[in-house]
């Protein structure tokens, strides 16, 4: 997707998501000063960290007029109940390839059924099987007369990320109001993109963060692995945007707003740029993608017992997290970052990304009471 316009966006999250003190957790979990980046409440469609992307890569397929999303995942996938809403608020239709085989749908999937997605399972219940199975129902909607655009398992792709990109200059401001000039964060990386991002606005504002990810779903190498890769996308897609605060090819930085490209069909609002203020970093050069490097980002395997398991830590975090600031993290992914920055917190200024998960969480709660 390096051809796509990044100055395209539907506006879907509720921006910025709020940056908030959490001293009690701190304690608990050992952090000097602890930051909690409440994605949880991008507002849009219990979406979390998936509202971002969303905006970028539904104005791409506005823009390509496309009339159909096509994406997938697991049964549990928030990303597809958040991509059936996206669609549904600009009138397209929504194609979901979900790994495995029919059975009673979790709340994500039965959202997702609500918003008026269509569901085809691949019989196969490992999530790769969606990878192959998202071509074939593109072309096979292709064939049909329809207008697909495909947007890979997570949102992860150059453009999806950059949604993170300009989070990392959000959660920059929201730190300079707070008197803090770096931070360590730990996020939660599944399919790459959240975290890919941030590494690429990192990178573009002169690395004022060290960046953490808890690889929840694949083994740590494999997820840094990806996770640099859409990391260089995504800096080669955004060098020369014109977004305030992105260095172009010769390294200067626009201060002005962007404008953002008239797609039309689709009903829903657009905004300019990157919505919020940019703060400016330390030089770097020319297309800076090039300069991102394993260097940039720790990647540390959460996964604990599984992707989709209860980690015994984790949960243990998640209840703290729930009794110290009514925070609802879910233990099967958000939790297992939180349960990472014990690990390398060293007393200093942390931020834990929340990522979302209110459902999967609301689930369990009822699961346990029953």
């Amino acid at each position: 997707m390096i051809g796509a316009d990044p100055t395209a966006r539907v506006r879907l999250a509720a921006l910025p998501t709020p940056l908030i003190r959490a001293p009690r957790l701190a304690q608990v979990v050992g952090a000097g000063a602890l930051y909690v980046k409440r994605d949880d409440l991008t507002g849009f469609a219990f979406a979390g960290n998936k509202a971002r992307p969303l905006e970028f890569l539904l104005a791409a397929a506005l823009g390509e007029g496309a009339d159909t999303l096509v994406t997938g995942g697991a049964p549990g996938s928030n990303f597809c109940a958040a991509a059936a809403a996206a669609a549904a608020r600009a009138g397209l239709g929504c194609e979901l390839v979900i790994a495995g085989h029919p059975g009673p749908p979790g709340p994500a999937l039965a959202l997702a059924r609500s918003w008026g997605a269509a569901i085809r399972w691949t019989g196969v219940r490992e999530r790769d099987s969606v990878d192959a199975g998202l071509p074939a129902a593109a072309a096979e909607l292709a064939a049909a007369g329809l207008r697909p655009y495909l947007i890979p398992r997570g949102g992860a792709s150059g453009l999806g990320a950059a949604g993170y990109a300009l989070a990392a200059f959000e959660l920059r401001e929201q730190l300079d109001s707070y008197g803090a000039d770096s931070a360590l964060v730990v996020v939660a990386a599944g399919s790459g993109g959240t975290l890919a991002g941030l590494v690429a606005g990192n990178v573009l504002a002169g690395r004022p963060l060290t960046l953490v990810g808890a690889a929840v779903s694949r083994p740590a190498d494999e997820t840094a692995r990806r996770v640099l890769a859409l990391a260089r996308d995504c800096v080669r897609l955004l060098a020369g945007s014109g977004l305030p605060g992105i260095p172009g090819p010769d390294g200067t930085r626009p201060t002005a707003g962007a404008e953002v490209r008239p797609v039309s069909g689709a009903g829903v609002g657009l905004e300019s740029g990157a919505g919020v203020g940019l703060v400016s970093g330390a030089g770097v050069g020319p297309f800076a993608g090039a300069g991102v490097g394993p260097d940039d980002v720790v990647v540390a395997d959460a996964r604990g017992p599984g992707h989709g398991l209860v980690w015994p830590e984790a949960a243990a975090v998640a209840e703290h997290a729930m009794r110290t600031e009514g925070l609802m993290v879910d233990p099967v992914y958000t939790a297992k970052a939180l349960a990472l920055v014990s690990r390398y917190a060293a007393g200093g200024n942390v931020v834990f990304w929340h990522t979302g998960g209110q459902l999967d969480v609301v689930a369990r709660a009822e699961e346990a009471g029953r």
